[in-house]
């Protein structure tokens, strides 16, 4: 134990993807989990991207249509760390890159939020 995570129904005993993608919303690669963050959320994406609007970033649009097709775990949720993040935690089935494929647009956002 090492106090990251408390026993209070959001992590199960033993090893489980659920518990992955928490620890991932504690600490991004906590305990080695291969879990990116996205969000539903244009401007909480804005937000992360750009580092708190205090640099340029970029925004990559993801089809989740497209996951399972491309062997995606996708997770959200009922009771997420950060609510208000709208988070969607995305895994590579095999541990590995996410795939280049589920991602159908990408634009480059200004500190202030505008596109480039």
């Amino acid at each position: 134990m090492d106090g990251k995570f408390k026993y209070d129904g959001t992590f199960h005993y033993g090893y489980s993807i659920n518990n992955t993608a928490r620890a991932h919303q504690i600490e991004s690669g906590l305990y080695n989990g291969c879990f990116v963050s996205t969000t539903k959320s244009e401007a909480i994406a804005i937000r992360f991207a750009t580092k708190n609007f205090t640099e340029p970033g970029w925004i990559y649009v993801i089809d989740e249509t497209l996951l399972i097709d491309h062997n995606v775990i996708s997770l959200e949720f009922y009771d997420p760390l950060y609510p208000d993040e709208l988070e969607v935690s995305l895994a590579a089935s095999n541990n590995g890159a996410l795939p280049e494929k589920i991602i159908i647009e990408k634009f480059e956002v200004k500190p202030c939020g505008a596109k480039v």
